[in-house]
């Protein structure tokens, strides 16, 4: 109880009374997580409420890509490789937020998707895709065998975002189509403005050996600790951030999984500088 109350009153939904903010009566008109609700809030302020609609959408599916094989087996028809080659043209350098937002962006334009609650005739779905298939698109269920993506988890996402697109336009007068566009600076520091409770900087080591080892700049390349807790996490081997080099100095996560180690997954690379401009009371400059 105590924990939940600090992460309200650090997302400023209540105030030191205990008392709801109308910040917080905001959050509260949102089906989702205080961190998840804080973040959506925070996307009219950067001017990308489109693209974290999508990014918070897309958080609440699970297992969006599809891996097949386990890591004992034996990949005799290179399966695992197509698929790892099918995934890697939606990765973004900058982390897992991007990528899950490329990959729903891609399905809208390329696959042909028609809700069984968008009028429910044949006709009218037959005629729908005659002339999607004009301009290239291919059915939804084939797109998504073609790139390894679980089509019940992205219409699930896809139903979220109708909710959520909704409740944001009517009952918080957002705009819902404001987007950064091809400039997704804004973007990433409106991730980091919603997760900066849950960011990690790159530990540091003085052993020269130790950095000879593991990466540049006198820094552990797969080790972090949360500067909010000081927990040593590591990132999750499904990340795409997952042995990049040079690994990101300065990471915000969506989830801490704790196995024999601690991962951080939905990890997005962001600027160390960036957490005390948009946290100013918990960074200093």
């Amino acid at each position: 109880m105590k924990k939940a109350c600090e992460q309200l009153y650090a997302l400023s939904a209540i105030d030191s009374q205990l008392n709801l903010t109308e910040y917080g009566k905001k959050m509260a008109k949102l089906p989702l997580d205080p961190t998840f609700s804080h973040f959506l809030l925070q996307s009219s302020k950067y001017g990308c409420v489109k693209e974290v609609l999508t990014a918070v959408s897309m958080l609440s599916a699970e297992n969006i890509f599809y891996r097949p094989g386990g890591h004992g087996d034996v990949d005799k028809s290179g399966i695992a490789a197509k698929a790892a080659a099918a995934h890697k043209r939606f990765a973004s350098y900058e982390g897992d937020l991007p990528t899950m937002v490329n990959v729903y962006n891609c399905w809208r334009k390329e696959s042909i998707y028609v809700s069984s609650n968008d009028g429910g005739q044949k006709e009218q779905k037959r005629q729908k895709k005659k002339q999607d298939n004009k301009n290239g698109k291919v059915l939804h269920g084939e797109w998504c065998m073609r790139n390894f993506i679980s089509g019940r988890a992205l219409v699930q996402a896809h139903d979220v975002r109708n909710q959520l697109s909704e409740i944001c336009h009517r009952s918080l007068d957002m705009d819902v189509h404001a987007s950064c566009g091809q400039d997704m600076e804004p973007f990433y520091k409106c991730v980091c403005a919603g997760l900066f409770l849950q960011a990690a900087g790159r530990i540091q080591t003085d052993d020269p050996t130790e950095t000879k080892k593991r990466g540049i700049l006198g820094f552990e390349r797969g080790r972090y600790k949360t500067k909010h807790g000081s927990q040593e996490v590591s990132i999750h081997p499904t990340s795409t951030m997952f042995g990049r080099n040079p690994a990101p100095k300065c990471v915000v996560y969506t989830e801490l999984l704790v196995t024999k180690k601690i991962y951080i997954r939905g990890v997005t690379q962001i600027r160390d500088e960036w957490l005390s401009e948009v946290a100013p009371t918990f960074f200093k400059s």
